[in-house]
């Protein structure tokens, strides 16, 4: 590394919240800095199983295959250790069932990745962040807030304090670079009001949709022909559901409806619901099923983006990633990816700032903007056929020709490659504007017209 990129006075960084996007941060900020700390309300666990911390994690989660390939990079070795601890190999497009209003065409196998439980996946990134020596884990603790004098344009570090109730213990930590990745419930904007700074503003669309999810051992008799299920709602069908292969020769089936039409947590109406789907490959599969697990319901899937971007008096060294900038809809399986890829945009601001400059934080977020942008035009435009009649204005052009492409997946592979292409973030969005799927979907658009 250039002597003369070196920290410079930024000695010590600090990340707020150690899920996911927390993880993947402190990897990033051990190259640049010479102390990292993390600090995480739980404690972690010592095999791969559910703390209360990540209350979706008994959903079904899917890494991306561009978060995958980033994730390699980062963590070398880190497919290796998955599979052998159960991940599951697969091909996203020739091993998946794919329906979109109608069962979709076999694709070439080229889109190669792994699949596993999100508790697998922490669990791994948990184990290899910790042989980083200038890396200190502050398990069980939570921040309570920013140090910093009113209207001071820098933090200074945080408060935080212990969860055992029996102490109830508050320390200070200083640092010179602050990340809050602590998700959803980040209490940023919070922070940054109690310093004088102004709150965020927010875009929000909701299709309201929810979900349950139940694990199921797969039956010895099984004879594979697909490694998952993914069955897409549509505008005239509400209702949705997933089947995914993980560690331990098992099933993750979530069952989804948007508008409100909510699946059951009742052992016998979700079977009832998983029946109503409009394909029926996945009741089949889990009807005599043997279920390992209870039925866990989600609601909270609305698309939340917190345009810290647009601050102009944010703390220069202070920076919010993760879930504590936008949220997805779970169901298109982009916010893990999308953590991932903010992790990657910080490493690029760090790797190219040849001197010490002002303003990285805001530098850092703007980029993090733009990397969240297109994935949030796929949640938002797919979101948007779901709106009601009212809420029209919101939809525009690009609304218009994602329905289009996905009208057109069960009918061609060529367009079906490039659109699993483009949601797994391997390809740009001109990837959909080839000039011959252009055609296709004017020309089918104009049919219907």
């Amino acid at each position: 590394m250039n002597k003369s990129y070196e920290p410079q006075k930024r000695t010590h960084a600090i990340v707020i919240g150690g899920g996911i996007a927390g993880l993947v941060v402190a990897r990033v900020l051990v190259k640049y800095f010479e102390k990292v700390s993390l600090i995480e309300r739980d404690h972690y666990p010592t095999e791969p199983v559910f703390r209360p911390g990540v209350l979706e994690g008994r959903q079904v989660h899917t890494m991306q295959l561009r978060g995958q390939q980033e994730l390699e990079r980062l963590f070398p070795g880190l497919k290796k250790k998955l599979l052998a601890h159960g991940a599951v190999e697969r091909d996203y497009g020739n091993e998946t069932h794919f329906y979109y209003g109608a069962l979709c065409p076999k694709i070439p196998p080229v889109l190669h990745g792994w699949n596993c439980s999100r508790l697998l996946l922490e669990w791994t990134l948990y184990q290899e962040i910790q042989r980083f020596s200038h890396l200190n884990i502050y398990e069980g603790y939570e921040v309570t807030n920013l140090l910093c004098e009113q209207y001071e344009p820098t933090v200074r570090g945080v408060q935080m304090r212990t969860r055992d109730p029996l102490r109830n213990e508050f320390q200070e930590i200083k640092g010179d670079f602050i990340v809050d990745t602590s998700g959803a419930f980040s209490h940023a904007p919070q922070w940054l009001e109690t310093r004088g700074t102004s709150s965020p503003q927010e875009t929000v669309v909701n299709a309201f949709m929810g979900y349950a999810t139940r694990t199921y051992k797969i039956p010895a008799t099984f004879q594979a022909k697909w490694k998952g299920i993914a069955i897409q709602a549509t505008s005239q069908q509400q209702r949705g559901g997933v089947l995914m292969e993980i560690e331990g020769k098992r099933w993750m089936a979530v069952l989804s409806g948007m508008v409100k039409d909510y699946p059951p947590t009742d052992e016998t109406k979700f079977l009832e619901f998983a029946r109503s789907l409009p394909d029926q490959e996945l009741y089949e599969a889990i009807k005599e099923a043997q279920p390992i697990s209870p039925i866990h319901g989600y609601r909270r899937t609305e698309n939340r983006w917190r345009h810290f971007e647009q601050l102009e008096d944010q703390p220069e060294n202070f920076l919010i990633l993760g879930d504590a900038v936008c949220t997805f809809n779970p169901i298109y399986g982009q916010g893990m990816t999308v953590a991932v890829l903010q992790a990657l945009a910080l490493e690029q601001c760090l790797h190219h700032r040849r001197q010490r400059q002002r303003r990285l934080a805001q530098m850092v977020q703007k980029k993090v903007a733009s990397t969240i942008a297109f994935p949030w035009r796929l949640a938002t435009s797919a979101d948007a056929r779901f709106l009601s009649e009212e809420n029209t204005s919101k939809k525009g052009f690009a609304h218009w020709y994602i329905e289009g492409v996905i009208a057109l997946l069960p009918y061609d592979a060529h367009v079906l490659l490039a659109f699993l292409e483009v949601m797994h973030l391997v390809k740009g969005p001109a990837a959909l504007l080839h000039p011959m799927i252009l055609l296709k979907v004017l020309f089918s658009r104009s049919r219907k017209g």
